[in-house]
């Protein structure tokens, strides 16, 4: 049990640090970026902690564990708080605050000699706060726009599935259970946050790699099956490939970004979004044309304003209408062009 529960958060801990150093390269280090690196970071620390018990199970590493763990709740909160572009309600950012104080406080302390009472405590806490984060989100989703929804829409489906999953690692609540589910919720938690870069990413998104992950682990479970493995060793395996197969979404996923990186749009996407940053980001864009707004003068006004609404289009773009889609690679032809890029609104230019 103890070798098989190692193995898992061994896997989730990679995969913690792949999602956070593929994250850390295209984060600009503000905002929602910077509260999702410290969540990964401390969600690195619990699982590593967690290994260090399980390897050298004492009580001064397990109260470690809860010290992290008790500031798990405040770091989400934050993060919730920049996804959804609203403050949480004072009280709940002070029942975070309080109880991660009060928990670090009680598991250095009591802790120490009482951690059965303790992790029952902590888990209590834990699950108030992240309910109270959930209702934050479900109340504020529709004030914000449509990516900050979907991201908000990605994180609330992730809590939902990793709560229970988290409430099996408390045995003074689930002592009888043949496996824990912290590692299993870090795994899922990490292909959410790996979902949140993507624009085009949604709750189906996010459901359809945990069923590949699933699908994984019960093939090679059933495998296992049939040669008549030991039921220990069947758990081992559908494990080691729930967590394998988490590993390589992963990796695929961070290799495409760093592709990307190397690309024109991602050194746009960095800058200041001033006319002078935006030229001088890419050494492709020095020789860059200028349209201003009398080359848009026989364009349909309602075609400008769309392409003006959005920061870079293409021959791929879709502005939702054949004649508007039409106007826009008229102008591309035009100019012998590959992208527009908006330099400004108001007067407009590319």
């Amino acid at each position: 049990m103890t070798s098989l529960a190692a193995l898992f958060t061994a896997i989730s801990l990679i995969a913690a640090f792949a999602a956070r150093r593929g994250i850390g390269r295209a984060a600009s280090r503000e905002g929602v970026s910077e509260h999702l690196l410290r969540l990964l970071t401390i969600v690195m620390a619990f699982l590593g902690l967690r290994l260090l018990f399980l390897a050298w199970p004492s009580p001064v590493v397990l109260a470690m564990v809860l010290v992290v763990a008790a500031w798990l709740p405040l770091i989400t909160l934050r993060l919730t708080e920049e996804v959804v572009r609203r403050h949480a309600p004072r009280a709940l950012k002070l029942l975070a605050l309080t109880g991660a104080s009060a928990f670090s406080l009680l598991a250095m302390t009591f802790g120490l000699v009482w951690p059965q009472a303790a992790g029952m405590a902590l888990a209590g806490f834990q699950a108030t706060v992240i309910a109270g984060v959930l209702v934050h989100m479900y109340r504020q989703r529709s004030t914000v726009a449509l990516p900050e929804r979907r991201a908000a829409s990605i994180l609330a489906v992730a809590f939902l599935i990793c709560i229970p999953l988290l409430a099996t690692d408390f045995q003074g609540l689930f002592s009888d259970l043949p496996f824990r589910g912290g590692p299993f919720a870090a795994l899922i938690f990490v292909l959410a946050c790996s979902r949140l870069g993507n624009e085009n990413s949604s709750v189906a998104s996010l459901l359809w790699d945990i069923m590949l992950c699933l699908a994984a682990g019960t093939i090679v479970a059933f495998l296992a099956w049939t040669m008549q493995t030991a039921p220990a060793i069947q758990h081992a395996i559908a494990g080691g490939a729930f967590g394998t197969a988490a590993l390589v979404l992963l990796t695929e996923r961070f290799s495409a970004l760093r592709d990307a990186q190397d690309g024109l749009l991602f050194d746009v996407a960095k800058t200041s979004m001033s006319p002078a940053s935006i030229l001088a980001s890419h050494e492709l864009l020095a020789t860059a044309r200028r349209i201003d707004e009398k080359e848009l003068s026989d364009l349909p006004s309602d075609a400008v304003d769309a392409l003006a609404r959005k920061l870079v289009t293409s021959r791929e773009s879709e502005l939702g209408d054949q004649r508007l889609d039409g106007a826009a690679a008229d102008l591309l032809d035009r100019h012998s062009a590959s992208h527009l890029l908006r330099l400004s609104r108001n007067p407009v230019r590319f």
